[in-house]
């Protein structure tokens, strides 16, 4: 750590050196304890190590960024030499600006120390448990790692934070088969502070791999119809939350003046039920984004509160740019606020839509409006679930989603980093074969 901190303060002096007005570093060192299984088998185990210095830097308002993955004093005094070369050539830009206000803070967060034998032993549980209880599963790739991280972050203005950090991983990619037939492949991820209980018993991942064995039979639908369609917390991030993200509320889509929702601070844009947050400082993530890229300390913030437009995703430069407020955070840990009925109650409420867990398409417009493929989804007839469903088309447009939630579930997916509850939204356009 010692060594580390002296590297970043050396960067900094040598880019004030070669006339930089600004600068900025990021130091940081992983280790990733590995284990990998391929088709039921375990194929692999490894250690890997990481080193990672990021340097940016301001002349004459022209930034200039490096990033290199060795320590020796060579390379990174070289490396400061690039990122002034990339200054000078750049185009100057006063938006650039960056943390001005002194502060020197430690954290930890997670499990920044691996037990190796009890993640071996878990992993190893998680795939026997998964033959026993669900035969038809074939597991085509399970990775599961530790991951012990530590940063030191230190800029010009007498901004220094360091952190050390870890978490446990695990992520799954299956289908199911039973002779000839088998299903479309699902991933299903957690991330852990502790391995003190059987995997199986965490976050959705039993659930997800149960509603997978269900869809070995599936019908292909007739005609196009208008109906509600429940989306799973997978499907509800890449249709909804993504496109919120993406194209109405983040620096790419602001800057250049194509979102929707550039004038509609303080407006309402969604169900009033409908409350989307950032929280990293939420006791449910594992690992915490304690700082933002350029320096500031990070905070929970409501994105969308009570179906009102609160604040945009943006950085600091995108901020300038605009003439809007920074946001607290990077737009991670992200959190949908839940209902109050069970999911099993909200598909008792419907005569005939679909329930959809992953959702295969291209890049909404920039209005929000979607087309793709319902993978892994099921049909709902009468308040029940009937059949899986193959090769159904669906499409509608993300803000009139937002004002046509039918039910929001209290039944949440948690994965260490994000917890998302099913939203059952009406009037989407449903083509079958």
């Amino acid at each position: 750590m010692d060594r580390m901190k002296e590297l970043a303060r050396e960067i900094l002096a040598e880019a004030k050196a070669k006339g930089a007005e600004y600068a900025q570093c990021t130091v940081s060192e992983s280790e990733k304890k590995e284990f990998n299984v391929d088709g039921g088998r375990f194929s692999l185990m490894r250690t890997l190590f990481n080193h990672n210095v990021t340097i940016t830097l301001l002349k004459g308002m022209r930034k200039g960024t490096v990033t290199i993955n060795k320590f020796d004093n060579e390379t990174v005094m070289n490396a400061v030499s690039d990122a002034i070369a990339a200054a000078e050539s750049g185009q100057p830009d006063e938006a650039w600006k960056f943390a001005k206000e002194p502060v020197e803070k430690d954290f930890t967060d997670g499990a920044a120390e691996c037990d190796t034998d009890k993640l071996f032993m878990r992993t190893k549980e998680l795939l026997e448990s998964i033959k026993e209880k669900h035969p038809t599963i074939l597991m085509e790739q399970m990775i599961t790692d530790h991951t012990g991280y530590t940063e030191v972050y230190l800029n010009t203005n007498d901004v220094q934070y360091v952190s050390k950090s870890g978490a446990y991983t695990f992520s799954l990619m299956y289908s199911a088969h039973e002779g000839e037939k088998n299903t479309s492949f699902y991933g299903s991820d957690i991330t852990l502070k502790t391995l003190d209980k059987p995997v199986l018993e965490c976050g959705t991942i039993e659930w997800e791999i149960s509603q997978i064995e269900k869809q070995l039979d599936p019908i292909t639908l007739e005609g196009k119809f208008s109906g509600p369609v429940i989306l799973a917390p997978m499907a509800l991030y890449e249709i909804v939350l993504s496109t919120i993200m993406g194209n109405f509320t983040g620096d790419a889509c602001m800057i250049d003046g194509t979102s929707i929702w550039k004038d509609k601070m303080g407006e309402q844009v969604a169900d009033p039920r409908f409350s989307m947050s950032f929280e990293p400082y939420n006791d449910d993530v594992v690992v915490r984004e304690r700082h933002t890229a350029e320096g500031y300390e990070t905070e929970n913030f409501d994105l969308i509160k009570e179906g009102k437009l609160n604040s945009f995703c943006l950085s600091q430069y995108a901020a300038n740019k605009t003439g809007k407020k920074r946001a607290g955070n990077s737009g991670r840990n992200l959190h949908v606020a839940v209902g109050d009925k069970t999911l099993d109650e909200i598909i008792g409420s419907i005569d005939k839509g679909l329930l959809v867990m992953r959702f295969s398409g291209g890049q909404p417009a920039a209005s929000g409006e979607f087309s793709g493929v319902a993978k892994n989804s099921f049909l709902i007839e009468n308040g029940k679930i009937s059949n899986a469903v193959s090769e159904t088309m669906i499409s509608g447009c993300v803000p009139e989603m937002l004002v046509n939630i039918r039910e929001i579930s209290k039944d949440v997916a948690k994965d260490g980093s994000n917890a998302l509850p099913f939203i059952a939204f009406d009037g989407i356009t449903i083509s079958g074969k």
